[in-house]
């Protein structure tokens, strides 16, 4: 069960900091063009960032047990709502970002 619930808790920081860095390279010329200089297109860039930030996180929890007891990572029902709770949020700040830069063009 643990295992379970620090995955959760990996995939919600994963996915606040990959909508975090989404937003930010739209907002951003500078930043996109960073992005793509890393990989060579922005979004092969945001999905190594992001697998890379699952890998660390979930190995973080696993391995600390005093960042599982700081985060409460081994509740499973705290941790899946909130990832319900931040992937709506995100889908929602991007799209916010989306048709603002529609409306603005």
């Amino acid at each position: 069960m643990k295992e379970s619930a620090t995955s959760i808790a990996s995939a919600v920081i994963t996915i606040f900091l990959t909508g975090c860095i989404i937003i930010a390279h739209d907002v951003s010329t500078d930043f996109k063009q960073s992005l793509v200089a890393l990989t060579g297109h922005h979004w092969i860039s945001v999905s190594v960032i992001a697998i890379v930030l699952f890998v660390l996180f979930s190995g973080l929890l696993m391995s600390s047990k005093s960042a599982r007891k700081t985060l409460r990572a081994d509740d499973i029902g705290l941790w899946s709502t909130t990832l319900i709770a931040v992937t709506l949020t995100m889908i929602l700040g991007i799209l916010a970002v989306l048709i603002a830069h529609y409306l603005v063009d």
